[in-house]
């Protein structure tokens, strides 16, 4: 059985916006990041991986992005392995996420609550 489920940016889009506990983990390198991302992701490095496999609640949606969705899947499958139970993997990664239509972001506190967690 496969630990996440690859979507497509109209799912991800329609999870960040309909509940409190998703987050959107960006694993393109911190130049990419730094050039632009979605003000609700969150930068996933080597540096707070571990991190945010201890404190993340094991029931929290997560949607990993990658540049072109190559990687991502390797990422939500590592995930998945540690016990988390919704995993997603971006379709076409943030090539895809900024070629979607715009809509209004809302960002969720879930986010703020665990960025604090993480190293700066």
């Amino acid at each position: 059985m496969t630990p996440f489920a690859r979507i497509g940016v109209e799912q991800a889009e329609a999870l960040l916006t309909g509940q409190d506990n998703v987050m959107l983990l960006d694993t393109r390198d911190a130049r990419a990041y730094c050039q632009g991302h979605d003000p609700r992701a969150i930068h996933l490095s080597d540096l707070n991986l571990r991190t945010l496999l201890k404190v993340t609640p094991k029931q929290v949606h997560l949607v990993f992005c990658c540049a072109d969705g190559d990687s991502s899947p390797d990422m939500a499958r590592l995930f998945g392995e540690f016990g988390f139970t919704n995993c997603y993997s971006l379709e076409g990664g943030y090539a895809a996420w900024q070629a979607r239509p715009s809509r209004a972001v809302k960002a969720h506190g879930i986010r703020a609550q665990h960025t604090a967690a993480l190293p700066a």
